[in-house]
């Protein structure tokens, strides 16, 4: 934080402490969840130190429903829609999501006030043999994820493998290559990062290679648009460099109105000035896919982002995205 802006901050917290009690923070009641949001309520109590800062727990539908494949249910606000709720009926004053699973447009009266500096954005391999690349997991391997992005790449890879549904939290996903039903599972670095469970990563797959989700790695951390106070203050934690990246990686997922229902990657990398994008949307079973690459200035981020989405329906997206459309009552496997 500059120096500038601290009497800023030092009055938005005198605000925030003569109306408020404390400050509460909504999130899923998953490890992982409880693990981003006490790292958020540690930097507030960090920045805000006479206010008190506390945890509100929230079940959400993605909580609840065990669906396999998550494109199959309507999953738009499928982890996140009951924790807005808590923020816009005051039972909670801060919300932390994983920003992948935001939708693309806010819900009415919130604001994203920070998104923090990005963890890894990468996909990981934990496999129960030592491997050094793809290639190495045996013919007609086993692998989970119920993830339409990563079995595509996948796929494209090695359309051998034999893709099975894989829900629940980390350590479920990993005792399931423990107890030999699975050779391997894929999940996200970050992930496994913020729990201290990095050990069993065998191998990590570079997003050039094998792109993420829009908004992998990062978190969201919203208020509510009147609490001006807050917002303020949250926004301390904001890192402008992975707002930026995010922002349009997002921006092309909500263009191909997208979400888990699509296998579509999208990474952001800035460095000087310069921002790199790379893109890839295949049909579900992997037989078509168009992969882009394009840098720009950081100022044309989001006209790049929008040549990019052109690029791709012109190629043969809208015809993917109807294909996709058209199949997601079927099994792809």
């Amino acid at each position: 934080m500059s120096s500038a802006s601290i009497p800023i901050i030092t009055a938005e917290i005198t605000l925030i402490k003569a109306v408020m009690k404390e400050i509460r923070i909504a999130t899923r009641a998953s490890k992982l969840a409880l693990a981003q949001a006490n790292e958020i309520m540690k930097r507030l109590s960090s920045a805000a130190p006479d206010i008190p800062v506390s945890i509100v727990e929230i079940s959400t539908k993605g909580d609840r429903d065990k669906s396999d494949f998550l494109y199959k249910a309507d999953s738009v606000g499928f982890f996140t829609s009951e924790v807005e709720q808590a923020l816009l009926d005051g039972r909670a004053d801060v919300a932390v999501h994983s920003l992948k699973d935001l939708p693309t447009e806010i819900t009415k009266g919130l604001a994203i006030s920070a998104i923090p500096q990005r963890e890894q954005v990468n996909d990981v391999i934990v496999a129960a043999k030592a491997i050094t690349s793809v290639q190495d997991l045996s013919k007609w391997a086993t692998v989970g994820t119920s993830s339409v992005r990563r079995i595509s790449q996948l796929k494209l890879a090695r359309p051998d493998l034999d893709c099975q549904p894989l829900r629940g939290n980390v350590e479920t996903r990993i005792n399931k290559i423990r107890s030999g039903e699975l050779d391997a599972i894929v999940v996200a670095q970050a992930g496994l990062n913020r729990l201290g469970m990095s050990d069993p990563i065998s191998l990590i797959l570079p997003p050039e290679d094998f792109i993420p989700a829009p908004g992998q790695g990062a978190l969201a951390i919203q208020t509510r648009e009147d609490n001006t106070a807050l917002c303020e203050l949250v926004h301390t934690l904001d890192d402008p460099s992975s707002r930026i990246a995010t922002q349009t990686e997002r921006r092309i997922l909500a263009a191909l109105h997208g979400g888990c229902s699509i296998p579509l990657g999208v990474f952001c990398r800035i460095e000087k000035e310069i921002i790199y994008i790379q893109a890839i949307l295949c049909n579900l079973a992997a037989t078509k896919h168009i992969r882009k690459a394009v840098s720009c200035p950081l100022d044309k981020a989001s006209e790049t982002a929008d040549y990019i989405v052109q690029q791709l329906l012109n190629e043969g997206g809208k015809e993917i995205l109807d294909e996709v459309n058209n199949e997601k009552q079927g099994d792809f496997r």
